[in-house]
């Protein structure tokens, strides 16, 4: 090979270890988005994510929030430790417009 054809190859090389880095590096400045299923349990929920409770009735409603600077604030609501119901929202205090199931 000539000098040419290593120092193009350096250059992809390099650009591929640069931009798989930054990608991989994401998650750790931003954090990671919650892992949830319909119907999980609270208990499962909480145990996977890191999640703040925000509200609990005495209905058994219980509404949890996440959130991550790149897709804001995130509302879980559960009815008898049971998830029910997902919304995105843009202000911490978002669930209180939501109508709980």
């Amino acid at each position: 090979m000539h000098y040419t054809q290593i120092y193009t190859h350096m250059k992809r090389l390099l650009f591929i270890c640069l931009a798989m880095m930054m990608l991989s590096c994401q998650s750790l400045f931003y954090g990671v988005e919650p892992t949830f299923t319909m119907g999980m349990t609270q208990e499962e929920f909480v145990a996977n994510n890191k999640p703040e409770m925000v509200l609990a009735t005495e209905e058994g409603i219980t509404v949890f929030r996440t959130y991550n600077p790149l897709t804001n604030y995130k509302f879980f609501f559960f009815k008898n430790e049971k998830l029910v119901r997902f919304e995105n929202g843009t202000d911490p205090n978002d669930y209180k417009w939501i109508s709980i199931p």
